[in-house]
């Protein structure tokens, strides 16, 4: 998204020196990978025609196409020797754009499973990854998801935000831990509001606080929806729902 007109450079230089200060300097980008975004096969059998049916389920639902392009498995050891050893599997999947790994332990506990998430528990869960810049590994048999729910994990901009090369968490706001920052890319500066009340509410972040002057006309996009919000009495403001998140991206 263009910056505005009247938020200069200048400005989003303070939103990098505000968010280094907080904790989240930005280390070296070549040190660090870029985080994996991924589908996780829901059978520990692994069974190769099961495989088969979720790669090409990812492609069919255009999954494949904002970026998961890895294909976990999550096998016993018997299991997994026996579809390393079907070759013909990895090159069924490379034919389609996609590679098959074995699942990492500490992915196998932050898989978001999209058959049992309300798109609120979704948002809320895939935000986190964002702003924590976690890698973003879903599981559940995907040709029974909810058409809502893959519409939701078909947004482009989550992939691009996911992997990131910048690659640095983001941190609290003030120590609010429903409002977190995090600089992207170059220039750019993600702001998320997660509302663990039971009911909606507007929630709101000085600008200033976010290392931006005060007399600037700060605009932001909902990533989840589009929606364009515009600064106002030095605030930026959103309704969000009980238990539901929002992800404002400024730059």
């Amino acid at each position: 998204m263009a910056v505005p007109r009247r938020l200069s450079g200048i400005a989003l230089t303070l939103v990098v020196a505000a968010l280094t200060a907080a904790g989240c300097a930005d280390r070296a980008p070549q040190a660090q990978a870029v985080p994996e975004v991924g589908w996780l096969v829901a059978d520990h059998s692994c069974a190769p025609d099961r495989v088969r049916a979720q790669a090409d389920a990812l492609v069919r639902t255009g999954l494949r196409d904002v970026g998961f392009r890895e294909l976990f498995i999550d096998c016993h050891d018997e299991d997994r020797a026996r579809i390393d050893a079907d070759s013909g599997v990895r090159a069924d999947l490379a034919s389609l754009g996609l590679h098959m790994h074995p699942l990492p332990s500490a992915q196998r506990r932050t898989a978001v499973d999209a058959a049992a998430a309300t798109p609120s528990g979704l948002r809320t869960a895939v935000t986190r990854r964002v702003m924590r810049a976690e890698p973003l590994v879903v599981t559940g048999d995907l040709p029974a998801v909810p058409r809502g729910t893959v519409e939701m994990l078909r947004n482009p901009e989550i992939g691009e935000l996911v992997r990131d090369r910048r690659a640095a968490p983001g941190a609290e706001v003030n120590g609010d831990p429903e409002t977190y920052s995090r600089a992207i890319g170059e220039r750019g500066l993600l702001v998320s509001f997660t509302n663990t009340g039971p009911v909606g509410r507007d929630m709101s972040i000085p600008i200033a606080d976010l290392g931006l002057a005060d007399d600037d006309v700060v605009l932001a996009r909902e990533v989840w929806s589009g929606r364009r919000i515009k600064a106002e009495d030095g605030e930026l403001t959103i309704r969000v729902g009980a238990g539901d998140a929002a992800l404002l991206r400024i730059g």
